[in-house]
């Protein structure tokens, strides 16, 4: 077995779809990072999402740790990120350079943090797909990450189980 730790998250978290499977119906909107942080181990916060200041807070207020990645467009930091990791220095948390390689399903790509597969229905290929990223990370703390304009629930769960039964 390796040893690895793989935290698992939607990559667009903030996607219609997502409003519409993910959280309980009447949820309240002011609710929602916290729910998603309650649910997921991974968050991938861009310094464009209209919630970054919320997100953030919901983080930095959970009650396990989490795996934050920190998305910017720009080789410095933005100043919300600058001040969130200023006061937070124990979270772990990965501020991407706007080249980083992520991993991905039959990519040739090594030492990734960061692997973003697409919704999957079938156990078997997930659990393939997650050997194979955690293969290739350079080592504990690392995210997979569900992505696509509809990320998927079901695969979520499937992975956060299969993470889980691998004892990662």
């Amino acid at each position: 077995m390796l040893d690895r730790s793989v935290s698992v998250g939607f990559r667009q978290r903030l996607a219609s779809s997502l409003v519409q499977d993910f959280y309980p119906d009447g949820m309240p909107e002011d609710w929602r990072n916290n729910y998603l942080v309650m649910l997921t181990g991974a968050i991938w916060i861009s310094e464009d999402d209209a919630d970054c200041a919320d997100v953030l807070a919901a983080v930095s207020q959970a009650t396990r740790p989490l795996f934050t990645v920190l998305q910017s467009a720009q080789k410095t930091l933005p100043e919300v990120f600058a001040e969130w990791l200023g006061a937070h220095p124990n979270q772990s948390a990965i501020v991407l350079d706007p080249d980083e390689a992520f991993w991905r399903p039959g990519s040739a790509a090594t030492g990734c943090r960061i692997g973003l597969i697409p919704a999957q229905g079938k156990p078997a290929i997930l659990r393939a797909w997650l050997e194979a990223f955690a293969e290739q990370a350079p080592g504990s703390g690392s995210a997979l990450f569900i992505e696509g304009d509809s990320p998927s629930v079901p695969t979520l769960e499937r992975v956060q189980t299969l993470v889980e039964f691998m004892g990662w």
